[in-house]
């Protein structure tokens, strides 16, 4: 019976190791040779962002974000992806990028809704995406995932 409640146990425990990690957008294809590594310095003050060493994170800053609406980060880390997969084209092309590939990824579009719940609240107004409502607008069209 102890053997059994294990078995139990371990399953359940392995179950929810897999589906969490399965639970967001990865990199895949080419975006999988792309090197990510961590550094805030690198970031500008962003979650994540792009050059052409690789990805640079700062989990402290994905950590704040994270503490205002919870999973709205991993929105800028898919974005980071996406200006490199747009060759830094436009930022906002690389948030469209980012909506698409969510869209259809594991709980994409959770992620998206989180991203425009901490973009409402704390989007400003800037010369790269215009006002917090057209960089929104711009998301859920490219999106199109009911969001």
């Amino acid at each position: 019976m102890t053997v059994n409640r294990l078995s139990i146990a371990s399953f359940i425990i392995f179950s929810l190791l897999i589906s969490t990690s399965n639970s967001q957008w990865a990199p895949s294809g080419s975006m999988i040779d792309i090197p990510a590594m961590n550094n805030c310095s690198k970031t500008g003050g962003e979650v994540a962002s792009a050059n052409p060493d690789g990805i640079f994170r700062c989990p402290s800053r994905a950590k704040v974000i994270d503490a205002q609406v919870s999973d709205a980060s991993h929105f800028y880390v898919v974005q980071a992806y996406g200006q490199m997969a747009t060759r830094k084209v436009s930022k906002t092309l690389a948030d469209c990028w980012a909506a698409h590939q969510l869209a259809g990824a594991p709980n994409g579009p959770h992620y998206v809704q989180q991203w425009i719940r901490h973009w409402k609240m704390y989007g400003i107004t800037n010369a790269t995406y215009g006002r917090p409502e057209q960089r929104i607008a711009n998301v859920r069209s490219c999106c199109a995932c009911g969001v």
